[in-house]
């Protein structure tokens, strides 16, 4: 074997390898949100409003725009150098009976792999798994804290005082 071909075999190998740990990222992912899904008990079929497709948004950072909305989470994810991925979701909130105001509440969902653990931050918390195996994460507690933080940013109230005012729910509603 040539040595170009060692370093075409080695450069194969590396891609191989790095689009597996990429899959694996987007499993975790995929878990995270479904869990979510599950424990809020999120409605799966279309919400019927105008300009807005699902309850469930997937955001994807840009440095220069914020999170703009993507089709499925795959677009959504972003990965980066040693081991970390990123994305964001918008979870609609309507008033009701008549749906009116809604806004997504939003938020981020950093995670990091170091060998055999995910670590996730979401909401200024972090939470640690095993990751060495495909078996699914236990979420709950991830869960729990998620909806929690939304429930006391729900709690504020425009007589409160501006600094309590939590990112992903201003007072500004989806426009019509």
């Amino acid at each position: 074997m040539s040595l170009y071909d060692q370093l075409n075999s080695a450069y194969t190998t590396q891609v191989r390898e790095n689009n597996s740990f990429i899959e694996q990222n987007l499993n975790f992912a995929e878990q995270i949100v479904n869990a979510l899904v599950r424990f809020m008990e999120v409605p799966e079929e279309n919400p019927n409003l105008k300009g807005v497709e699902n309850y469930v948004q997937y955001l994807r950072l840009d440095p220069e725009k914020g999170y703009l909305a993507q089709k499925s989470l795959a677009q959504a994810v972003s990965h980066f150098p040693e081991g970390k991925f990123h994305f964001g979701l918008g979870l609609l909130l309507t008033a009701q009976p008549d749906q009116h105001p809604r806004q997504f509440a939003t938020f981020a969902i950093d995670g990091d792999r170091d060998d055999d653990r995910l670590k996730v931050n979401v909401l200024g918390k972090e939470f640690e798994y095993e990751a060495a195996t495909q078996s699914e994460l236990e979420l709950k507690a991830l869960c729990k804290h998620v909806f929690d933080d939304l429930m006391t940013g729900l709690s504020w109230r425009i007589s409160n005082e501006v600094e309590k005012t939590r990112i992903g729910f201003d007072v500004t509603p989806l426009e019509d």
